[in-house]
């Protein structure tokens, strides 16, 4: 018998079996208890009260998200950069919000991206080309990991969107193209740097997910050498913008691993201490030439480093909230730098550049946590030393907290827990004065261009390089050959015992450090980074003598065990075309202005003064080439060199420095009479002095104050600051 139905009952058949049929599928998720989302944590969204931070989180995050919900695929037409690095935060942004403010079109668009990325190819899950994926089994790579904790945590957050053939789909995924293959990567890696962590994020989310109670005892057993990655201070040997990164991945696991058995103890110890680094890091905000109008950060960037770099926002709120009893300082402290770098919320973007800790912002984490985040404790009441280094090889020195000058130096690191993504940029220095960055250090830009190896090169950064003449009258440039490229570095080993790592001992890269320490109104920062050139250079020493706010003096004791040539490199900020610049070369100085700020810079020695050369200053690393928005042009950078014109086997280098306003600095005075160099402005009413003794030690004096300053070596051979008694 057959029954004829009219249109209209066809209609209501059909809605009722597909209701019947993703009814079949919700009724294995409805109940689910989501890891990342508790209950209590979901229902205090639910219930935010409209003028709350949380809320405007909240709401800034919903803005973007609707925004990309718009375009039919996951890439919306903003991103610059390639699907793999921006799914995993356009995923989990999305998915939060399905969360507890859901769409019909958001829902939509999150679904279809999740069943479209599962779907891919394995060869896919190995991220571009690039990384040589030729078939076979798939040791994971960076993007395999993004990929597999963006998938998880969206499917954690928003499990009822897919029916139960979508879920068993979704989960051999984790398992086959995330699980599996960044296990393969942690059981053949072979020495300490920042993809352990980061492919142990992605396994640690699938394994919770997949609830893999082998996987996960392994994650666990893989945290203690992850956690060994950072300096004991948590600082982190490959760079800043690289701490974060790692740092932000070491939170992606351990949350997963914390919110799956809340019995688990975990420890921050030591990364969750980089937020002392970022805070002696950061500069300023301020809007930037080429970006979206906001005020965007600066900070301090040596090596592979964003000159526009902030801490991730998820990573401040992790610290804030879970560190409260073990760190308490560093946790109001990551609150505190929440709230100065990460509001108003409504950011105008780019916002696909996060996952890969290259222009960061804040994420699903922030937004479920900033209520669980410790009372902020500001770097002020921190009572932080405005004068400090880190082992990882960042050296600070400041007039003040909120003052008006910052000088940072690069110095030789303490031995190394991770070694790559580092220049060759021992004993040299940012200056910024009235926040502009005026002597600057180059930053990075895509690693798979030609200029990669200008950016890293010695000669790029403000410090020395030499040369030596041959007996056919060829030259040999001396460069810090030991830090400038990757595959040069000695890295420091893992050794697996029972499928498990076992980190070597640090490495000592080379260098020494002298001095650290600021007395009254002078900070000495001091190093020898001689055996980062090798041979044959003997000394290196370089001591920058900070006084006050305006007076800078670099002094430079070069020894060689035969005659060479010394070039001092000097990089000014032209990023935006606003430098205004003249050299005076009858009295051997150059004078720099941008913004409200001056420099004046003076070399005594009659050497040869080469530039401008147009040289490169990058904002942020893209993983793409030619990016006008993060990469520098020719001429980004102005550069001058002092070249000596005679080899010689020892030599003492002085440069005075001074720094003021735009319109102050030209009457700031510069010169030498005998042995004593000074720097005179009688406008501020100052006049540092300073005076090379015989037995190698430095005097330093403030003629108007009359405050004096002794830097001598101690009894035993240590170098000290000490502020000597006006007579």
């Amino acid at each position: 018998m057959s029954i004829k139905l009219n249109k209209k009952y066809r209609v209501l058949v059909l809605m009722f079996f597909t209701a019947s049929f993703f009814v079949s599928g919700y009724a294995q998720t409805i109940n689910r208890k989501s890891i990342f989302l508790t209950d209590t944590e979901r229902a205090r969204l639910m219930s935010l009260s409209s003028t709350s931070t949380t809320a405007s989180l909240l709401s800034a995050m919903q803005a973007r998200v609707t925004k990309r919900a718009a375009s039919p695929g996951l890439s919306d037409k903003t991103a610059t950069t390639e699907w793999w690095h921006h799914a995993a935060e356009y995923l989990t942004d999305a998915a939060l919000i399905h969360a507890v403010r859901p769409t019909e079109k958001i829902d939509a668009w999150l679904r279809a991206c999740v069943l479209d990325i599962i779907r891919r190819p394995l060869a896919d899950w190995a991220g571009p080309g690039f990384r040589k994926y030729d078939g076979g089994e798939l040791v994971g790579q960076l993007e395999t990991s993004h990929l597999t904790w963006g998938i998880g945590i969206a499917y954690d957050l928003a499990a009822d969107l897919f029916n139960e053939a979508e879920t068993v789909e979704i989960k051999t995924a984790l398992k086959e193209k995330g699980l599996i293959p960044c296990r393969r990567y942690l059981d053949k890696s072979a020495f300490c740097h920042n993809w352990n962590c980061v492919l142990l994020a992605g396994y640690s989310v699938a394994a919770v997910l997949l609830n893999d109670e082998k996987a996960i005892e392994e994650a666990n057993a893989w945290m203690p050498t992850a956690l060994d990655h950072f300096q004991k201070d948590g600082s982190y040997g490959e760079s800043l913008q690289y701490g974060n990164y790692t740092a932000y991945s070491l939170m992606i696991a351990q949350e997963a691993l914390q919110r799956y058995n809340p019995s688990n103890t975990i420890t921050l110890n030591p990364y969750g201490k980089i937020v002392n680094w970022s805070a002696y890091s950061f500069l300023y905000r301020k809007p930037l030439s080429g970006w979206p109008m906001m005020d965007w950060p600066r900070s301090v960037n040596f090596g592979d480093c964003a000159a526009i770099f902030r801490p991730s926002g998820d990573l401040l709120i992790h610290i804030a909230a879970r560190a409260k009893k073990e760190m308490p300082q560093e946790a109001g402290l990551a609150a505190y730098l929440f709230n100065t770098l990460y509001f108003p919320a409504n950011e105008p973007g780019p916002h696909d550049l996060a996952s890969f800790g290259f222009v960061n912002g804040f994420g699903f984490l922030s937004v479920i946590m900033l209520a669980d985040a410790a009372k902020p404790i500001s770097i002020a009441d921190a009572k932080l030393p405005v004068t400090a280094a880190f082992s990882s090889g960042d050296a600070f020195a400041r007039d003040a907290w909120n003052g008006l000058t910052t000088l940072a130096v690069r110095i030789p690191s303490e031995p190394r827990h991770a070694t790559p993504h580092i220049h060759g940029d021992i004993n040299s220095f940012i200056l910024v004065y009235n926040k502009e960055r005026l002597l600057v250090d180059p930053g990075h830009t895509c690693y798979r261009e030609f200029e990669r190896d200008f950016d890293i090169n010695s000669e790029s950064h403000n410090t020395c390089t030499f040369e030596k003449v041959n007996a056919d009258g060829s030259i040999n440039k001396i460069l810090q050959q030991k830090l400038l490229t990757q595959s040069g570095l000695p890295n420091r080993k893992l050794n697996h015992v029972n499928a498990m790592p076992i980190a070597t001992d640090p490495l000592d890269i080379g260098g020494k450090r002298l001095l650290i320490n600021k007395v009254g109104n002078v900070s000495v920062i001091a190093a020898n980074a001689a055996e980062l050139y090798g041979v044959p250079i003997k000394t290196f020493s370089r001591f920058f003598v900070l006084c006050g706010s305006h007076a800078l003096f670099i002094i430079d004791n070069i020894e060689a065990a035969e005659p060479i040539k010394t070039t001092w490199n000097f990089l000014l900020n032209n990023r935006d075309g606003l430098l205004d610049y003249s050299l005076d070369r009858i009295n051997n100085s150059f004078l720099g202005k941008r913004g409200n700020a001056g420099i004046k810079v003076m070399h005594f020695a009659k050497d040869n003064l080469t530039g401008p050369i147009y040289a490169l200053v990058h904002d942020a690393y893209h993983t793409l080439p030619a990016q006008a928005r993060s990469e520098g042009e020719p001429g980004t950078g102005i550069a001058f060199r002092w070249n000596e014109t005679t080899a010689a086997t020892k030599r003492t280098m002085i440069h005075a420095i001074a720094v003021d306003e735009h319109a102050a600095i030209d009457n700031w005075k510069i010169k030498s009479e005998d042995n004593n160099y000074s720097v005179e402005g009688k406008d501020r009413n100052e006049n540092w002095v300073l005076h090379i003794a015989t037995d190698e030690g430095l005097m330093i004096e403030e003629i108007n104050s009359k405050q004096k300053y002794s830097v001598v070596k101690n009894a035993v051979g240590v170098w000290e600051l000490t502020a000597t008694p006006s007579k």
